[in-house]
């Protein structure tokens, strides 16, 4: 028998390598703004937590200067940069082998579901999530934690004591730990081991392998 009934994992970090079509877009919204290319460590800062709050805390931008990056973000994204991404490796095999076992499976990500939606079609491995969990284009205050629990109610699942989160940034911990759930934090992501240390996940791993074996207690 498996530690886990139901397996809710971030999106780009954890499932994609999305960073290639999510930073041409960046720059492109800058620039239309203004604004000169940013080094690749602020860029990196703007895969988990929502965009607009990047916008906000990293440039400090007014409202209407984050609602037009905003826009010209996703009109760059939409035509192209989400195609731009690279599935982990392990990542189907995982999926496959949690699907097989009975173990419900969703993703709880600041991403538009929208565009999630696309990227699972797109690769192929939607067919093992069953429900798909972000947030809606006009979204500024969804929080991790209530994306994290709005999936696991669609899910069914009310033992939180058998729900884990698999994420790759700070604000998945924080979030889950919201959410009263554990965490499993993935190295090969944008985070880092100091980072999971401090916000105190449960697990720290690097590779899908150890997620599996942790998943099922081997």
């Amino acid at each position: 028998m498996a530690n886990y009934d139901a397996v809710l994992f971030d999106f780009d970090g954890t499932l994609i390598d999305s960073s290639r079509g999510i930073f041409e877009s960046l720059i492109y919204a800058l620039k239309c703004g203004g604004v000169d290319e940013p080094d690749m460590a602020t860029l990196r800062k703007f895969i988990g937590p929502p965009i607009y709050d990047s916008f906000k805390n990293l440039f400090h931008f007014s409202e209407d200067k984050i609602e037009f990056e905003i826009k010209k973000y996703r009109e760059h994204y939409s035509t192209g940069g989400l195609y731009e991404y690279d599935i982990y490796e392990g990542i189907p095999e995982l999926l496959k082998a949690l699907h097989e076992n009975g173990i419900k499976l969703a993703t709880a990500s600041s991403k538009p579901r929208k565009f999630i939606e696309i990227i699972l079609e797109h690769s192929g491995i939607g067919k093992y999530i069953d429900y798909i969990g972000g947030t809606s284009f006009d979204e500024k205050g969804a929080t991790k934690t209530g994306i994290l629990l709005n999936a696991m109610e669609n899910l069914g699942c009310t033992d939180k004591s058998r729900v884990i989160m698999v994420g790759d940034r700070k604000y998945d911990i924080d979030g889950a730990k919201g959410a009263g759930i554990a965490t499993i934090a993935v190295l090969y992501g944008f985070g880092s081991r100091e980072e999971f240390e401090e916000h105190g996940a449960e697990f720290i791993v690097e590779n899908t392998k150890e997620i599996e074996n942790i998943i099922f207690g081997e």
